[in-house]
């Protein structure tokens, strides 16, 4: 239950998981008591054959990707150092069918890459992901922005900190349909009380043709002593493509089951503000999200409502079903 928590809580912070709050403190002190989330299996089990199978692959991804990480890390070490053997790559790969009315074939790949370059003094990450959107990967395919054009989006970056517990990061890289852009995002959090912190940041950015854009947002999260957590998520979005803004409202609660499941109850508005300050889609879901067998292999079930202005607001019921592969340090 604790790495359901834990990664369930650090999405708050995706680019930068240190934070000042105590309730950081509690995630992590409960991270390394996880044990139990890979629970060894008989010598001589069939189960113990297709756990192998599945341990072998995901050692040997993570040692290929390692090994990657290594050789491109290589090219920025001076000579004589070889501080470039402990570059390593972390990330996750996400599979899901999110059939529903009136669509039965959305499909939805997510993968993220991020490469620690240790030659540069780890000031400078490598990132590869999807889209650029590190704030609402978690929502289902349908409802991902459908006026920012993202489709093909899939973006290559430089990150630059200053230092790595840094809350002002600068990128330069490619993304949305292969535009060239540049973007500074300040991020941090505020711990309110042992149980309630806020997450807040600001971002600016320019892509050669769609130009440049703000956000703004702040996320609100309380953590209870029985581990149950409310997060209240707050995005604004300017585009000057469009000269409007876009807003995001989102309440979600996790409540444990299990020690290795959860459920995520989730109501997620969106709107814009132009031709009228209007609601443009909503949904409600509940997320069955499970970790039974490895500590780096999920398994979500999602049913949903789904009601979208292009649709007339008419309801459109789906079921999300997902598997999710973390590999390297990225879920810890």
């Amino acid at each position: 239950m604790s790495c359901l928590i834990l990664l369930f809580c650090s999405s708050l912070a995706v680019e930068d998981i240190s934070t000042s709050t105590n309730l950081s403190h509690r995630a992590a002190d409960a991270e390394r008591q996880i044990d139990e989330t890979s629970r060894p299996l008989p010598q001589n089990s069939v189960e113990n054959e297709d756990a192998y199978w599945f341990d072998h692959w995901q050692r040997s991804f993570t040692d290929s990707m390692d090994s990657t990480a290594r050789k491109l890390d290589s090219f920025f070490a001076v000579e004589g150092s070889d501080a470039y053997k402990d570059a390593r790559a972390e990330g996750r790969i996400r599979l899901g069918w999110e059939p529903r009315t009136r669509d039965m074939s959305e499909l939805d790949l997510k993968f993220r890459v991020r490469v620690k370059l240790p030659a540069l003094k780890d000031r400078v990450d490598l990132l590869l992901s999807d889209d650029d959107d590190y704030d609402d990967e978690d929502t289902i395919n349908a409802v991902r922005d459908p006026g920012l054009p993202r489709k093909e989006s899939t973006t290559i970056a430089l990150r630059f900190k200053q230092s790595d517990d840094s809350p002002l990061s600068y990128r330069l890289g490619t993304g949305r349909r292969g535009q060239v852009y540049v973007k500074s995002r300040y991020r941090d959090t505020y711990p309110i009380t042992e149980n309630w912190s806020m997450l807040y940041d600001a971002e600016a950015y320019y892509y050669t043709r769609d130009q440049f854009g703000a956000e703004l947002g702040a996320s609100f999260q309380r953590v209870s002593e029985s581990d149950h957590v409310f997060r209240f998520n707050n995005r604004y979005y300017y585009r000057d493509l469009t000269e409007d803004w876009m807003w995001r409202h989102e309440v979600q609660f996790l409540q444990p089951l299990t020690d290795d499941s959860a459920v995520i109850y989730n109501l997620f508005t969106e709107g814009f503000t132009k031709p009228a300050n209007r609601l443009d889609q909503y949904y409600i879901s509940a997320r069955y999200r499970t970790n039974p067998h490895r500590e780096w292999l999920f398994y979500e079930v999602e049913p949903f409502v789904l009601w979208l202005r292009e649709e007339d607001f008419k309801p459109s019921y789906g079921l999300a079903l997902r598997i999710e592969v973390y590999y390297g340090r990225y879920h810890l």
